[in-house]
Formats: structure tokens, C-alpha cells, sequence
């Protein structure tokens, strides 16, 4: 049953403190300062790095799905184009790494608006299928335009240096365990704030959501550039870790993931892209004892996820207030139109 306009909008506003907001966040971050301190094999700080990785990738798609249901398939384009351009920005026009850092998200800001602007237009299957055809698009064109993207080789990344010295591996995994942080807390915040609201009620009713006075095309495509962005800080993460960018990036197990990884952590949840990566990350890891019935196996993990935990592990303890705030306030009832009040 759709619910009411008011119902939709009866959304908590951020309160000051922001400590239900930092201190889950901080937990988070200090579990991952001290990874290193305990997985000492080169092959473990990898896969924990590439935990990292997809975890800012779902965080973005999340945010585009989870919270305001708009269905794009084409992350995983936005993640491959913020690797591309993060290792041709250093090779062929000599930029340092940080500028290739903003140079790429700056990119894909303007691409997702340029190609949000039509497609937004769409909704659900058709929407889906629009941005998986930008996912083939981008795919096809890193395959076959050797002289830019090296084709199938792909092209080579510069590794990151301090002091006209590479970084080791710890360091590397440092860089971006800080930025997933900020990603997160970025994500933690948006989803709170009024355009967090906003987005929630385009999810639940768009018809409603627009009756009541939201501008639903500019948060949707607000929400788009910023779901690519998130992307883009993946695929740069991904090209300094394994120091070559190449078409496997925007290929279908790269989307079967991400949407692996945002139904077992839970859609529209705080933390579900974070558990959601750790489960589908280290999981096959764990089944290569089973040999050749590894897939068999992993593939029924996840058929009885959806059976047993159809909200995803997240989903599970944010219903019992594990990670949320109790949502039994009497203050919520005077929160009702707070988002038409609010500017838009």
C-alpha cells in the first residue's frame, strides 16, 4: 500500500550533535586502522582493500536505488571511466595524482549530468535498461579504441609516491580506507539531510512527492551526479591499487556484484554497502574448499539470503537499532512537513 504524502516526509531531521551520525562511522574506521595491524599477507590487505573499493561503489548506488529508487544499471561505466581518467590524466598530460584524482571526478560529474538530463526522463525497467546500454556503450568503445584506452591491455597506472618514493602497500591501503571513510560519512549525511527527505519521498510515491511540491527531475539528477561521483572515487581507488585500468571494469560481474552486494547488505540501509561488501568479497575466498562447487554453493548463499533476509544484513540490525537511532521519539509526529517548509 503507497502511503500518504505526510507519511513520506515524517523523516527525522539531523539533529546537533551529529554523534548518531560520527560514531558509527569512527567504529567503522578504527575496525579498519587496525586490519593492517592483523592481516599480514600481502593477498589479505588486497582483498581488504578491495572491499573498500566496492563498498564506495555501492555506497553510490545505494544512495541512486536505496534511497530514491531510481534503477541505473550504469555505475559500473562511471567506475571504469574515473579509473580511465585517473591514469591518463597522469600519463598523458603529466598531471600529479591528486589533480588526476579531481580531474576524474570532475569528469564524470559532468557526464552523469550530460547523460541524466535525458535518461531521468525514464523510469524503472526503462531507466535500467537506458543505463545498461551506457555500461555496453563505454565498455565496447575501451575495447576496441586501442590507441586511446589500450584496448583489451588496458593502460597502466603510475604508482603513488611520497617523497620520490612508491607507498607500500599499507599506505596505499590507508589512502583508501580514507576515502571510503569520506564517502561514508558523505552517504551518512545525505541520507539525513533534506535532500536525503527528498529522495525518500521519490522512492516511496513520485506522483505524491511532486504534488507536495518537490522538484523531483533536480534532486534525481542531483542524486545521479552523485551516485556517479561515488563511483568514479571507486574506480580511481581501483587504479592506484592495482596500478592497471582495463575493460573488465564495466563488464557484467562487476554489476552482478554491486547488486549482490547491495541485496545481502540491505538497499536503502546506512551501512549495508559496507557489510554487503564484506560478505561478497570474502565469501568466495572462504568456498574454494568446496573446489569445483563453488559457484553451486555461493549461488545458493544467496538464493536463501533473499528467501530468509529479503532486507539484507544491514536491513536486519537496523530494524533492531543496532545501527540506528530509536525512531520511537514523539518529536517525529511534528516533523511531518518539514521538507515542504524547507527550501528546495
Amino acid at each position: 500500500m503507497k502511503r500518504s504524502g505526510a507519511d513520506m516526509l515524517a523523516r527525522p531531521r539531523p539533529e546537533a550533535p551529529r554523534a548518531p551520525t560520527i560514531v558509527p562511522v569512527l567504529c567503522i574506521l578504527a575496525l579498519g586502522l587496525a586490519l593492517p595491524l592483523v592481516l599480514t599477507s600481502g593477498f589479505h590487505i588486497r582483498l581488504a582493500m578491495l572491499v573498500w573499493i566496492y563498498a564506495i561503489l555501492c555506497m553510490g548506488f545505494n544512495l541512486l536505488y536505496g534511497y530514491s529508487g531510481q534503477i541505473s544499471l550504469g555505475q559500473p561505466a562511471f567506475y571504469a571511466i574515473g579509473a580511465y581518467a585517473f591514469g591518463m590524466l597522469q600519463v598523458m598530460l603529466g598531471w600529479s595524482p591528486v589533480l588526476a584524482f579531481l580531474g576524474s571526478l570532475a569528469l564524470v560529474a559532468v557526464l552523469s549530468l550530460l547523460i541524466g538530463l535525458p535518461l531521468l526522463r525514464l523510469r524503472t525497467h526503462y531507466l535500467a535498461m537506458a543505463t545498461l546500454a551506457f555500461m555496453l556503450i563505454q565498455n565496447g568503445v575501451a575495447n576496441r579504441w586501442i590507441e586511446f584506452t589500450g584496448g583489451q591491455s588496458g593502460i597502466a597506472v603510475p604508482p603513488l609516491q611520497w617523497g620520490g618514493e612508491p607507498i607500500g602497500r599499507t599506505g596505499i591501503y590507508y589512502i583508501v580506507l580514507a576515502l571510503a571513510a569520506a564517502v561514508l560519512l558523505l552517504h551518512d549525511l545525505l541520507i539525513r539531510s533534506h535532500l536525503g527527505r527528498a529522495m525518500q519521498a521519490i522512492r516511496d510515491d513520485e506522483t505524491a512527492a511532486q504534488a507536495l511540491g518537490v522538484r523531483v527531475t533536480r534532486y534525481k539528477l542531483r542524486v545521479l551526479v552523485l551516485s556517479g561521483v561515488m563511483a568514479a572515487v571507486a574506480g580511481v581507488c581501483f587504479g592506484f591499487t592495482s596500478l592497471r585500468v582495463d575493460p573488465s571494469l564495466s563488464e557484467f560481474h562487476v554489476l552482478v556484484s554491486m547488486l549482490t552486494i547491495a541485496v545481502v547488505g540491505g538497499l536503502g540501509t546506512r551501512f549495508g554497502p559496507i557489510v554487503g561488501a564484506v560478505i561478497v568479497v570474502v565469501l568466495p575466498q572462504l568456498l574454494t574448499q568446496f573446489g569445483e562447487l563453488e559457484t553451486v554453493v555461493y549461488g545458493l548463499f544467496i538464493l536463501l539470503f533473499l528467501l530468509f533476509l529479503p532486507h539484507g544484513l544491514a536491513g536486519v540490525l537496523e530494524r533492531r537499532d543496532w545501527f540506528a537511532r530509536r525512531s520511537s521519539s514523539p518529536r517525529m509526529a511534528s516533523r511531518t512537513r518539514e521538507l515542504e517548509r524547507e527550501p528546495s
